[in-house]
């Protein structure tokens, strides 16, 4: 069975902006369980190799090793109504191939509504709160 592709910029977008992310050393994924479209159901994908990561010729490379790797460690999850997408870095077309694999597997389980992951679901840390101050302190004496 194919894997269903991410293809309008407004589904990356949402991915990014209400996904939860798991990074590991070659990618960055970020898994999106809200979506608009209630009648599509199962995992769609979207693979993003920018400028960054190098020429053409290491990006489609890079894509077509990610997508292999997709389709290996998502392969029991194609029902699963989200949208997972994989951000490369330069890192990625160094990996070794069942490291990604592994990787995947554990971004899909860490990225479950109430699964084991670090940290708040939004993927950034809790600004830590300053103490109240005192009415005696204040920013002017006289």
């Amino acid at each position: 069975m194919r894997i269903a592709r991410l293809t309008q910029r407004r589904d990356f977008l949402a991915a990014a902006e209400h996904g939860r992310r798991f990074r590991s050393p070659a990618f960055t994924v970020q898994v999106n369980d809200q979506r608009r479209d209630a009648a599509e159901s199962g995992l769609r994908l979207g693979l993003t190799a920018s400028r960054k990561v190098g020429g053409a010729v290491e990006r489609n490379r890079i894509r077509r090793r990610l997508r292999a790797a997709a389709k290996l460690a998502l392969a029991g999850q194609l029902e699963r109504p989200c949208d997972v997408v994989v951000v490369a870095r330069p890192e990625t077309i160094a990996a070794g191939f069942s490291a990604m694999v592994a990787d995947l597997s554990v971004a899909l389980d860490r990225a479950r509504p109430g699964g084991n992951r670090r940290g708040p679901p939004s993927g950034k840390r809790p600004l830590p709160e300053k103490p109240a101050r005192a009415d005696s302190e204040t920013r002017f004496r006289p």
